[in-house]
């Protein structure tokens, strides 16, 4: 019976440590993109490049956005992008606008990467590396093609670093199973 109590403390802590990794609350950071402006194609000099530390190994989850912006003429709406990349090349591309006229719009929506298998974890440096450019360079070098006038994105992630709940949750279930086996030997 004794052995029994064994056995059920030591079920309630691997449950209970389980429980804490697997369940780890999807954290935010959120980009103010006021004043970008995007000047040329992707990986070109004067584009914004702007670097979030999520933590090592943290998985990229879903983006929220909520923005205003301006093409200039010629340029679309539709050229201005987002790259949202890990060090290791791992990401996703976002595009401002499906509007293919130059003009100011704005837009906000949301979308969760895990639900459409786009999820991604960012490398060991913890680094996601946000680029602001354009599909198309339509100005003269040195010239905006346009520009994020207003709003931010939010980026959730998840870190791969149990958070102090976590450790808290594995020391009180350690401490179940060692009240256990000390009530056994006696």
């Amino acid at each position: 019976m004794r052995n029994l109590k064994f056995v059920r403390a030591l079920m309630f802590f691997v449950a209970v440590a389980g429980a804490g990794i697997a369940g780890a609350a999807e954290q935010h950071q959120v980009v103010n993109v006021a004043g970008i402006q995007s000047y040329g194609l992707a990986g070109e000099a004067g584009n914004t490049a702007l670097d979030l530390n999520l933590g090592a190994l943290a998985q990229v989850t879903s983006i929220a956005w909520n923005y205003d912006i301006t093409a200039y003429d010629p340029s679309w709406l539709s050229d201005m992008r987002v790259s949202f990349m890990s060090s290791g090349g791992d990401g996703v591309v976002f595009y401002a606008s499906g509007i293919s006229a130059p003009g100011s719009e704005h837009e906000q929506g949301s979308v969760d990467l895990s639900g459409m298998g786009l999820a991604f974890k960012v490398g060991a440096d913890g680094k996601l590396h946000l680029e602001f450019s354009e599909t198309f360079k339509d100005l003269a070098p040195g010239q905006a093609d346009g520009q994020w006038d207003a709003g931010s994105f939010t980026v959730g992630y998840v870190s791969a670093v149990p958070e102090p709940a976590t450790y808290a949750m594995m020391t009180l279930g350690l401490l179940a199973v060692g009240a256990a086996a000390r009530r056994r030997q006696r």
